[in-house]
This record gives C-alpha cells, structure tokens and sequence, in this order.
C-alpha cells in the first residue's frame, strides 16, 4: 500500500488534464477531480484540457434532459448523447492542441489520438451485472435503451485507452473479467477529501452511557439510510444500550414520517464539518446499496471510527478485517445485530485505532497524484 515518493517534476512525462467540472469545480464528484489536480502540480507538469459546455449549454442541455422519476424531477444531462457527443469532440480537439505526452481523464470522456488514462470508480458494465438495467442506482432516470448506450460508449473508451485506473481492487477485477488486459489496469485508491493531520490523536470513543451512531451521505435511499433510520428504532425498543443517530447529508428530511425521537438531522453539512462529526461519534453507519469506491468509509477509518457496511462493492477492501462489520442483507434487525456486535467489540476498536497511521500515510492525494504520474511516464516509455 505504500508508492514512491515523486520529488522534482523535471523527467516526467507532460501530463493533460480533463474532467467535465460542475460549478463550482470543488464540488465536482465529492471533491476527487479537485483534490487530485491539485496535487498532481506537486509532482508534475500539468496543463488543463477543457471540455465543458458553457452555461447556456447547460441550461438548455438540462431543459432538454428532464426527467420524472419516483423521487421526483431530475435531469440526467451529462449523460444525455448530445452532451456526451460535445464533450468527446472538445476533448479530441483540445488534446490535439495541448503540449502533452499523456492525457488523464476523470471519468469516460472519449477517445483522443494523445495516448490516455482513465481514473474511475465505477463502470456501467459492472453496473449492469449487478442491477440489471432500469435498476441501477444513481441512474434511475435512464432507461434500458440509454444504459446499454452508455456501456457501448464507455467499452470503446477503454479499448483504445493506454492505461485503466480504477479507485478499487473490486472495479479492476471487473475490468479483468470483462475483457481488459491486466497489463492495462492499475489501482489508484484515491485520498480523502476530510484531511486528519498525521498525529491527530484518535478520540476516546464509546464513554458514558449512550452509544452514538452517524449516517453521512446525500443520496439517502442508495446509501441504505431507510435501513439506519429502522435498524436504530429496533435498537431503541429492544436494545440493551441506549443510542442516538445523527443523519447528515440531504438537504430536507427524506422519510415521510417525522424524526423519531433520538434521530438528530443535520441536513447538508460543509466538508470541513464532517471530521468533527465523526470524531464526536461511536460508530459509523453506512450500508450502501451501491458504492463506487467509498471515501467517506476511508475519512472515517482515518479518525479511528470503525465502520458497519455492506457485504458489497469495494466496501469489504476498504474495511479490511481491522475497519469494522459487514452486514449481507437489508433487513433492519441484521444490522441492528451488526450495530450491536461492532459497538462491543473491543478489540475491534482497538484494531481499527492502531491502523490509524498505516491509513493515514496512504490515503492522501500526494500519494494518488504520484502514482498517476508513475503511470504517465510507463504509457509514454511505452509509445517511445
């Protein structure tokens, strides 16, 4: 788990960089094509390769895009054909223009003759193995017809890239199996977007008389929050140890009935505020129907907070045997035992506090730039 330490960008391969940002470009994917970029300046010659579409675009690509979904409105506009058509003719033409001898994308964003590299943490193939189409969250909007488009598209993407980098070990075994070239994957875990200094201390946990668990995550049904909400209320009627649970991350309470009693809502919460919540908690609470990668596990487990998530996904990687529990199914009463299980657990507190280092010195974005980097210079070794 460790990576070389890249020192001087002097040698290196001249590195493109193209994401499709949102606005403000912090914000784009939680915080990941921000983080990273950042730091790649660090290690590298980096020039910007854009490709987004100008405001009025967007405004009328989301007009053209909207959607009815059982949640609601929505309008699924970056994966709209139109937008990604625009997109990959941009990104051709500013790859050809830009000084560069590799390109990275975030995300599928097409094919360029400058060789390039692809960092992901999900693909629509795997997607589909799971869920099926029409079924596969986050993309509820999308019907059959466009995710098999969009798989299509996204298979293309790969066949000509130089290099994959998938954020997981489980996204790069799926690769694999579906027809990449092991010598064209390599796993690029990203850092944390909640930084903890490196002698942070790990906070005293599980002291007093009530356990406190905290659910974080914006897309409430996908991140398994109807499962926290009823697997808490069967601990308040029939558990030995009182609880509470703080919900962060949508902007309005998303159940139809009220708050129970004991449920603290905290709504959207800034990403400088999360690294209090977590360290002023007992055990964190996030079975996720579906998770690309996971960060908010990872800036957990940095703070010492063992973890209860699902069987599923790079879930189990992430959490190793030191993190946490796994709970296989979504029925509230299994993870209210898991819950139970992990809280008295000592030696599972103790273990997940004394992997607080190793964790610390590998999930940063220093460490993912240099890897990158490390990938650009092989691609372009092997162009000659």
């Amino acid at each position: 788990m460790t990576a070389t330490v890249t020192s001087t960008t002097e040698g290196h391969a001249r590195l493109g960089f193209a994401c499709h940002w949102t606005d403000p470009r912090q914000t784009s994917w939680s915080g990941t094509p921000w983080n990273l970029r950042l730091a790649l300046d660090e290690v590298a010659q980096v020039q910007d390769v854009e490709v987004g579409l100008s405001d009025l675009e967007r405004q009328v690509a989301r007009l053209a895009s909207v959607r009815r979904t059982a949640a609601g409105w929505t309008s699924p506009w970056r994966h709209a054909p139109t937008t990604r058509a625009v997109v990959a003719r941009r990104l051709r033409r500013a790859a050809d223009r830009a000084d560069i001898d590799v390109l990275l994308q975030i995300q599928d964003l097409g094919v360029t003759d400058v060789p390039f590299a692809v960092l992901q943490d999900l693909s629509y193939a795997l997607l589909l193995d799971l869920y099926g189409p029409g079924g596969v969250p986050h993309f509820r909007a999308l019907g059959r017809h466009r995710i098999d488009a969009l798989r299509r598209r996204q298979d293309q993407v790969y066949e000509h890239a130089a290099m994959l980098l998938p954020m997981s070990r489980w996204l790069a075994d799926s690769l694999v199996a579906h027809g990449v070239g092991a010598e064209r994957v390599r796993v690029v875990n990203p850092g944390v977007n909640v930084p903890v200094a490196l002698d942070a201390p790990v906070p005293v946990r599980r002291q007093g008389p009530v356990r406190r668990l905290l659910f974080v995550g914006r897309d409430f049904d996908t991140k398994a929050g109807p499962q926290v909400v009823a697997a808490f209320e069967h601990l308040r009627a029939h558990g030995d140890v009182p609880v509470t649970l703080t919900v962060a991350g949508p902007s309005t309470w998303p159940l139809r009935s009220a708050p129970p009693d004991g449920v603290e809502f905290l709504g959207r919460v800034p990403f400088d505020q999360v690294g209090r919540l977590m360290d002023s908690h007992d055990l964190f609470v996030m079975p996720s129907l579906m998770e690309g990668f996971g960060i908010a596990f990872v800036e957990a487990l940095l703070r010492g907070l063992p973890c209860v998530a699902r069987d599923a996904c790079a879930m189990p990687e992430i959490l190793g045997a030191d993190g946490g529990r796994l709970v296989r199914s979504q029925d509230p009463v299994d993870l209210a035992d898991e819950i139970v299980r992990a809280l008295q657990d000592d030696g599972l507190y103790e273990a997940c506090a004394q992997a607080v280092d190793r964790r610390r010195r590998h999930y940063t974005w220093h460490r993912a730039a240099t890897q990158v980097v490390d990938v650009a210079d092989e691609v372009r070794a092997r162009r000659g």
